[in-house]
């Protein structure tokens, strides 16, 4: 007799640990560690989980049985595994939440509660009054889900009531997986050329008729003929479309035995056919900067390679891709926002076909999971993604690129994993054994750190593809504007100028302002007062186009206000400077020029953001005014003009990297200017023309910004030579969150003497009802980050155990942007 087998389930939740469930014996044989089964958890919710681990250890407790198994193959790769495992550990977060984040949602479906009315219950049954509600809403709507009747009735939470009306027979409960992938089928048309002879009596007799099955069965014997086939396949709609025939002529020839109908799987990626004539051939600088990368890649090191705007990185990119794939093995080519895709899904695609997948947000949930699947069946050798295609199920990977690795959109901010997609594209890369590239014009000053002191290789590219100038950068004083009221609303008269010119020469312009909306507040002339959200502590920011005051934290709306809340005085004015309000002036100052406007508000979805893209690219736009969506990496021809319409606030921002953010920012816009022929000029607006910072983008000054942060960040305990976690606690209860903290900071610093501070409120220290505090642990490289993680996180469990404090929220987040 054979020892009764046990399954550990990991599933796709914030728990800790995983499910113990016994493996049935028809299903022994079958389930394997990777495979997805479907388990019960609780009284009756159905979940899809993965096997981590199969034993024959008998627990203390009754399991529940595997229900059934998704699949005859691992769903999650080993080097996967080992990548969900490692940032689980880094990031203090569970395996389930990594598993959530790594699959898509419809390959782990969950299960959903249908509630069935029984018309001949039993009529002695008296039901409560929230119970009748519920049966007057059945008797209507038959068939409905919990959120239907919630709705519908009002009560918060029916499970009770439910359980009550199902053990009197009054209604049924069932539970259904929902969101489940499947697969697009279409019909195809079989016709085989030996049927013309073997059944020629039947052939001959279409023939001799002047219909649509003679117009078919012409058509496809003709194709087998023109192109010498024996068989011939094809798209039923394709087919219908193509001859103009219905679905009825073709069962007819079915039914005479002269064509067949299969059913076949079709992909949802669309491939784009290779352009022949897009070979080219490196320039000097690159192939150099080319084969000192292969070079370093023997040193089995991270490899930053420091390019230039413009300097042909994106080519030396393709070119290491044609070398890995001419070895068989597959590329990972990581993104750090959708916004940069459009034009580098394009262009690879040109290069590659249908060897590349592209693994974003913005498509759909089935379209990300045929690519999933694809990668795991190692039908795709290359994918364009964002931060999650990381977690993609790679088993031959050998080369990750990181285009613009200093972006901080690589971090995941809200929920947990909160990783950092580039530092887990490293450790991807060493369980792999594959090569690794960061490229960046304006690397992060960690990354450059790490390549001055080995621990990455470094490869230098200063010269413009063509040997295009950099572009020429002009200050505007905006205070000497001001005083000498030379302004022309928020333009300065220089950059006024600049523009016209650029007009006149058949130019296109970028106007670049890092906030959205038509003014970041409405202000009370009077009393100062400015309206704020009631969920969040935070101002609301007026939208002139739908003529709302918007919360850009929780998304609130309210109408615009006509008179100031405090003192009822009319006298409102519009305060600081968004996108819109810039396109707004743009209009009346350039009434000639074509606009357009790239921010969430415009760009909200994938198609939005490709087709103003398209269109600027197109020169259907003469001035393109966003955020920092247009910052980067995008490559327009006929750009001669870069117009930074505010500086300071980039400078201004409290943070300790707050300076090597606006060096990126400013310098990476400035390089969408004279990308092609002609040097292209950029107008940076300011009220602190001798900023240093703004000095060094001026100058192209890399390595002076890097020095002067690199300086501060040693003398302020600042990453890369300290590391850094924040603890942030959330609870609607300001007085109980207080507390909490309190005790928390005081129990963590009596562990970790010297490296807690706090907690403190953040700068929005209320978003959504919750008000929020913050403790910092910075610690020293040479401390054991595993003991100070667990430290922190017993401390959390602690604080939580306690009643008063199980309802505060703890996220932490480890090395925040």
């Amino acid at each position: 007799m054979h020892k009764q087998l046990f399954a550990e389930i990991l599933l796709p939740l914030a728990l800790e640990y995983t499910f113990t469930y016994s493996i049935p014996d028809d299903l022994s044989e079958i389930v394997k560690p990777g495979f997805r089964v479907v388990i019960v958890l609780g009284k009756r919710k159905l979940y899809t989980g993965i096997v981590a681990k199969i034993h024959n250890e008998k627990p203390e407790f009754e399991t529940k049985p595997i229900l059934s198994v998704f699949d005859d193959s691992p769903v999650i790769s080993k080097q996967q595994s080992d990548l969900i495992n490692w940032i689980s550990t880094y990031y203090c977060c569970s395996p389930g939440e990594v598993i959530n984040a790594a699959i898509p949602s419809k390959l782990i479906p969950s299960g959903e509660t249908k509630v069935y009315f029984n018309s001949d219950y039993n009529q002695n049954y008296q039901p409560g009054k929230s119970e009748q509600k519920i049966l007057d809403y059945l008797q209507n709507s038959p068939e409905s889900d919990i959120y239907d009747i919630i709705r519908a009735t009002e009560i918060k939470n029916p499970i009770k009531q439910l359980d009550n009306l199902a053990s009197n027979g009054l209604v049924s409960l069932c539970q259904n997986l929902v969101k489940v992938y499947k697969p697009v089928y279409s019909t195809f048309l079989v016709f085989h050329s030996g049927v013309l002879s073997e059944k020629a009596e039947d052939c001959e007799k279409i023939l001799k008729r002047n219909n649509k099955q003679k117009e078919v069965l012409s058509f496809l014997a003709g194709k087998c003929v023109e192109e010498e086939l024996t068989k011939f396949e094809c798209n039923v709609k394709w087919l219908m479309n193509l001859l103009g025939v219905s679905k009825s002529s073709l069962n007819s020839l079915a039914e005479k035995g002269l064509v067949s109908f299969e059913d076949r799987e079709e992909t949802r990626i669309k491939a784009q056919i290779v352009d022949s004539n897009n070979e080219f051939q490196l320039t000097d600088k690159q192939l150099i900067a080319f084969d000192q990368i292969n070079n370093k890649f023997n040193d089995n090191k991270p490899v930053l390679l420091h390019g230039v705007t413009s300097s042909g990185k994106t080519e030396i990119y393709i070119k290491l891709i044609e070398q890995t794939i001419a070895q068989n093995k597959e590329v990972l080519y990581l993104l750090p926002e959708i916004a940069l895709t459009s034009q580098i899904i394009e262009r690879l695609q040109s290069y590659f076909g249908d060897k590349i997948g592209v693994f974003h947000s913005k498509y759909s949930v089935d379209v990300r999971s045929e690519v999933y699947r694809q990668v795991l069946e190692q039908k795709l050798q290359i994918v364009l993604g964002v931060r999650s295609a990381v977690f993609l199920p790679f088993s031959n990977l050998g080369l990750i690129i990181v285009d613009e690795e200093h972006e901080t959109s690589y971090k995941q901010v809200d929920p947990d994993p909160r990783y950092n997609a580039r530092d887990a594209a490293i450790v991807l890369s060493g369980i792999h054994n594959a090569g690794i590239i960061l490229g960046s014009a304006t690397p992060s000053v960690e990354s450059y750190q790490n390549a001055l002191t080995g621990k990455y290789s470094l490869v230098e590219l200063f010269e413009r593809y063509g040997n295009v100038k950099m572009p020429e950068i002009l200050m505007a004083d905006m205070k000497d504007a001001y005083r000498r009221k030379i302004m022309n609303a928020h333009f300065h008269p220089l950059l006024i100028n600049h523009v016209n010119t650029a007009l006149a020469n058949n130019e296109q312009v970028i106007l670049f302002q890092n906030r959205r909306g038509y003014s970041p507040n409405l202000e009370c002339k009077d009393c100062g007062t400015v309206p704020y959200c009631k969920s969040c502590n935070v101002s609301l920011t007026y939208h002139k186009w739908e003529n709302k005051l918007v919360c850009h934290y929780c998304g609130e709306k309210t109408d615009v206000i006509t008179k100031c809340g405090s003192c009822n005085s009319t006298n409102l004015v519009a305060k600081g400077l968004g996108t819109e309000r810039i396109e707004d002036e743009a209009a009346q100052i350039f009434p000639a020029a074509r606009l357009a406007r790239l921010d969430y508000d415009t760009a909200n979805s994938r198609r939005k953001f490709e087709r103003i893209i398209k269109d600027f690219g197109n020169y259907e736009y003469d001035i393109l005014i966003g955020t920092q969506m247009v910052t980067k990496g995008l490559d327009f021809e006929k750009v001669g003009l870069v117009g930074i319409l505010n500086a300071d606030n980039m400078l201004n921002f409290p943070d300790f990297r707050a300076f090597e953010r606006a060096f990126q920012l400013m310098s990476q816009v400035s390089g969408r200017a004279g990308r092609r022929q002609k040097q292209g000029k950029v107008i940076i607006q300011t009220f602190n023309p001798e900023h240093p910072i703004i000095q060094f983008v001026v100058s192209n000054d890399f390595k002076s910004m890097f020095n002067s942060q690199i300086e501060e960040r040693k003398l302020f305990k600042y990453p890369p030579f300290w590391s850094f976690i924040v603890i942030k606690l959330k609870h609607k209860d300001r007085g109980r969150l207080h507390r909490a903290a309190a005790i928390l900071a005081e129990s963590l610093k009596y562990d970790l003497s010297g490296r807690v501070k706090g907690p403190e409120e953040p700068m929005i220290n209320k978003i959504s009802n919750y008000y929020i505090l913050n403790i910092h642990v910075r610690f020293e490289k040479t401390a054991s980050p595993s003991k100070i993680k667990q430290a922190v996180i017993n401390k959390i469990r602690q604080l939580k155990s306690e009643s008063e404090f199980g309802g505060v929220i703890a996220e932490i987040d480890v090395d925040p942007m």
